[in-house]
């Protein structure tokens, strides 16, 4: 069988990182691209692949299995449906497009393009896979195994940290809302804090109506409707990656990280356990390698897609909180999104 070909368009920060997991998914690299068109020969020679200047063109024509977005810079973000166009281009000759970073990245903006119709449709999903989901590395597959015993998640805490190069503070958002949609639901209220690297005395930077290029933490709360509660503390500035996660139900705690879980009981006794058999594919870079060799290999486990509507209006209900102060809803946003 001949060995997977991928195109990658990324940063001269993040390209060595993306060529090393490609490499350990015996993905082979024949082409590489950058947001900044003045640095793609810089991020070509260091891949020692060929240069690719033009993403839409790639996506189109180019002789390849996969096109990795690490760094889309500003693509799906243009009001015109060219980008999308590109997308379908390439799902139609069964080329593969799998992004670090959602596509579109922002609830407003899309009104009147083909993005409107196909999160009205909910087929976004078919034409760029967002990897690596949370939901899909083996240890949350592992704990959907005992949560239907566990019964309803009353209250949760979700840590999700790491480095840029795996993707940035808005992926990490998207992603930690989408496992949150899973474990508990869509929250009435999302309150939210965010601090950039940047931040110092008398500079407190805060985000736009994007995800894209966001960096540096995020804090949340998150209220639903029938009085369960979470909260999520996420980060890129993180060099290694770690995800937690503390669960608490009438059944008990649930207390999981990349090497496994535990599960007690109200009066302390253990209930069920899991240690993961080979915990680096719970790490952003295992789990981006393994969702990869999926993708290229066509043959993936059956497992819920995202509803990419739904979280995207999350997060954007926690960018509008980070700046007005007050809790946000992702119902109105989302009804607001898809009256467009």
């Amino acid at each position: 069988m001949s060995q997977p070909r991928c195109v990658v368009w990324t940063t001269p920060d993040q390209a060595p990182a993306l060529a090393a997991t490609l490499h350990d998914a015996g993905i082979q690299l024949v082409g590489a691209g950058c947001p900044d068109p003045a640095r793609t020969g810089q991020v070509a020679s260091t891949l020692s692949c060929e240069p690719i200047d033009d993403l839409r063109q790639a996506l189109t024509t180019t002789d390849t299995d996969m096109i990795l977005l690490g760094d889309p810079g500003r693509f799906g973000e243009e009001p015109s449906d060219a980008d999308l166009e590109a997308l379908r281009a390439a799902h139609a000759r069964n080329a593969c497009v799998a992004t670090l970073e959602p596509i579109p990245a922002t609830a407003s903006g899309i009104a009147g393009t083909g993005f409107s119709d196909v999160l009205h449709q909910g087929i976004l999903g078919s034409f760029a896979c967002v990897t690596p989901l949370l939901r899909y590395r083996p240890i949350i597959a592992e704990l959907a195994s005992v949560l239907e015993t566990y019964a309803p998640v009353r209250s949760g805490v979700i840590t999700f940290t790491g480095s840029a190069s795996h993707g940035s503070l808005g992926a990490r958002l998207f992603n930690s809302l989408d496992l949150t949609r899973w474990l508990i639901g869509v929250p009435s209220v999302i309150e939210a804090a965010y601090v950039s690297p940047r931040a110092g005395r008398g500079m407190h930077p805060l985000p736009g109506q994007t995800i894209r290029a966001l960096h540096g933490e995020i804090t949340m709360n998150l209220r639903f409707s029938d009085g369960r509660c979470a909260a999520i503390y996420l980060s890129d500035q993180y060099p290694t990656s770690w995800l937690g996660m503390t669960l608490a139900s009438a059944e008990g705690q649930i207390k999981l990280d990349e090497s496994g879980f535990v599960w007690h009981n109200t009066v302390g006794d253990q209930i069920d356990s899991h240690e993961s058999p080979d915990a680096a594919l719970n790490s952003d870079a295992g789990a981006l390698r393994s969702q990869l060799s999926e993708l290229c290999s066509g043959v993936s486990p059956s497992r819920p897609p995202i509803d990419y509507a739904s979280v995207l209006s999350m997060t954007h209900a926690a960018l509008l909180s980070t700046r007005t102060g007050q809790g946000e809803s992702p119902h109105d946003v989302e009804q607001l999104m898809l009256s467009m």
